[in-house]
């Protein structure tokens, strides 16, 4: 363990990296010397001394404007590296811009937390470019609040491979914002109807399509997946989206006002495929047989009152891990899959474990 200094530079500063602020920043124990250093948010940034309270950085008079934000996040790595500082860069953001920049970053000194799923769900070749480049400066890459918001996911795969029990499946119900709707949600209902008590609440994206599609739960799954070190692209996923396609190309204010289209098209889909079902869970799931490439798929699945989906809390996440050792009794995780909080005390275990680890 060294006790080099560590500069911490936090990008993002939205609800998650303000959670994180709030209960964590201040909270990294001796014999550590990692402080927050900086903060960064579209085109503004403030620099803090070691002595600094870095949430104040959120409402004092230091902010300044930058041009080209990550060009200053930049420059402020190899800054801190050539002071012979330790530098931890944390992305609460969801930004591919953000994510695009990994490899620069490690290559300049900077070890990377992310909540941000695009350079783990973006081409096999920049994930691979990443990984190696990561070994090759012996920097450290944590992502484990980018599926299940910190739930060990990830660290029971990675155990499971450390002693050599290859993964055979994973499931999952990836999507909060999909989970809490159809938790909610019975046959005869307006599907819309949740719809909106969820965005009212902050549950989804300011346009729903955005989990409505699918794609997200195919990005987390597609993390998992690299995780037990199968070969997986995103447009090999296959995705049921929940909107239909007379509403794909409207604007977020149009699609609202239209979702009396959304509900007739959601019945029409239950009526013809599912019209027993009672409940319904926006599963995904990968597999893999003996040497064949890997079968992934995301889609709305009937339930049973039987299945461990249907007895799960609003909001909380249900995954499965089968392996050879662990086939016929699976691992089950449960708990909190989304949720700012959640996920910046899984940023926080990250951020220790760098520390712990340099």
């Amino acid at each position: 363990m060294s006790l080099q200094p560590t500069a911490i530079l936090v990008v993002g500063v939205g609800t998650i990296g303000q959670a994180w602020l709030a209960r964590y920043a201040d909270t990294i124990p001796l014999p550590f010397q990692a402080s927050v250093r900086g903060l960064y948010r579209s085109q503004q940034y403030v620099h803090l001394d070691k002595n600094s309270v870095p949430s104040q950085g959120l409402t004092a008079a230091g902010w300044q404007h930058s041009s080209d934000i990550l060009n200053q996040l930049d420059q402020d790595i190899r800054d801190h590296s050539r002071q012979h500082e330790q530098v931890i860069v944390l992305d609460l953001t969801a930004s591919s811009a953000v994510g695009q920049r990994y490899a620069d970053w490690l290559r300049a000194g900077a070890h990377i937390v992310c909540a941000n799923k695009y350079a783990g769900a973006s081409s096999s070749t920049y994930y691979e470019q990443i990984r190696r480049i990561s070994r090759q400066y012996q920097r450290h890459w944590r992502y484990n609040t980018t599926v299940g918001a910190g739930l060990p996911i990830q660290s029971a795969i990675r155990e499971r491979l450390h002693s050599a029990d290859p993964i055979l499946g994973i499931e999952g119900n990836f999507s909060g914002s999909l989970s809490w709707i159809f938790q909610h949600y019975q046959p005869g209902d307006q599907l819309s109807k949740w719809l909106r008590a969820a965005a009212d609440q902050g549950l989804t994206e300011p346009d729903p399509r955005s989990d409505l599609g699918g794609l997200d739960v195919a990005r987390k799954l597609l993390i998992l997946a690299r995780e037990a070190g199968w070969s997986l692209e995103l447009d090999e996923i296959e995705v049921q989206s929940l909107v239909p396609d007379s509403l794909a190309l409207l604007s977020s204010e149009e699609f609202w006002q239209h979702l009396e289209h959304f509900d007739a098209e959601f019945e029409r889909w239950r009526q013809c495929t599912h019209p027993t079902a009672q409940k319904f869970c926006y599963i995904g799931a990968v597999e893999r047989n003996a040497n064949a490439k890997p079968h992934a798929w995301a889609r709305l699945e009937p339930i049973t009152p039987s299945s461990p989906y249907a007895s799960l809390p609003a909001g909380n996440a249900n995954f499965v891990i089968r392996s050879e050792l662990y086939n016929a009794n699976p691992l089950l995780i449960q708990g909190p899959g989304a949720g700012p909080e959640v996920t910046a005390a899984g940023i926080h275990t990250d951020l220790l474990d760098i520390l712990q680890h340099l």
